[in-house]
């Protein structure tokens, strides 16, 4: 399991508006990290953190994106909630893939077992119709795919 660590920028957030996720890893598998930045409607935000020894670099993009739902649940899960993340895998897996993939016994369409199946479980239990997915472009200047970015990046330098 990766060691989370949670910083608060404000002490009396408001609701979530939104969530931002990134992992990263150096080496693929390798050390890795994960970032997300929580956005709330006063205007502050929190910013949640893990890291791993030895990961992928989709298995980091999905644990932010856990951690994020988490997060959210704890708070406010009746709540409508957007999730940016920079990551096509974690995007397609959970909003086109997921469902053949329950009805296959969480096999892939060539009959393969689905990589991260427990981390997608997890995720899949988090998910709701409260939640929409929405891709952002990585490294493209949006400030806080870049600070998720930047914290996943500095839990890798931390192992």
């Amino acid at each position: 399991m990766t060691k989370i660590q949670s910083s608060d920028l404000s002490p009396n957030p408001t609701k979530i508006t939104t969530i931002y996720t990134d992992g990263a890893c150096s080496g693929n598998p390798g050390a890795g990290g994960w970032g997300v930045v929580i956005n709330f409607s006063d205007g502050s935000r929190r910013e949640l953190r893990g890291r791993k020894a030895f990961t992928t670099n989709n298995q980091m993009e999905l644990e932010g994106a856990i951690a994020g739902l988490r997060f959210w649940q704890e708070l406010d899960p009746d709540q409508s909630v957007k999730l940016f993340t920079d990551s096509k895998y974690v995007i397609d897996g959970i909003t086109k893939w997921i469902k053949g993939w329950k009805q296959n016994n969480w096999r892939t369409a060539s009959k393969q077992p689905v990589k991260n199946q427990e981390l997608w479980q997890i995720l899949d239990q988090l998910n709701s119709a409260k939640v929409s997915w929405h891709w952002v472009q990585g490294h493209s200047g949006d400030q806080d795919n870049e600070r998720c970015d930047a914290i996943a990046r500095d839990q890798i330098s931390r192992l």
